[in-house]
């Protein structure tokens, strides 16, 4: 049995830091949003995601995510 083979199922992904999902997750909704069509506030959008993050920020840095 061989060493270096991967245990771990293939559906299986490491983990990601919440501020990681987060950030991905912002990309994602960033660009439906501005395919969707509809009026979409892109300045008011991008502040919300960097309040978000340096909350973020600070929770991690106290342990908390």
């Amino acid at each position: 049995m061989p060493g270096a083979v991967d245990p771990k199922p293939l559906n299986m992904t490491e983990r990601q830091t919440t501020i990681e999902e987060f950030t991905s997750f912002c990309h994602q909704e960033k660009e439906r949003r501005m395919n969707s069509g509809e009026d979409f506030d892109e300045k008011a959008f991008e502040e919300a995601k960097e309040l978000t993050l340096r909350k973020l920020q600070m929770l991690e840095d106290e342990g908390w995510v």
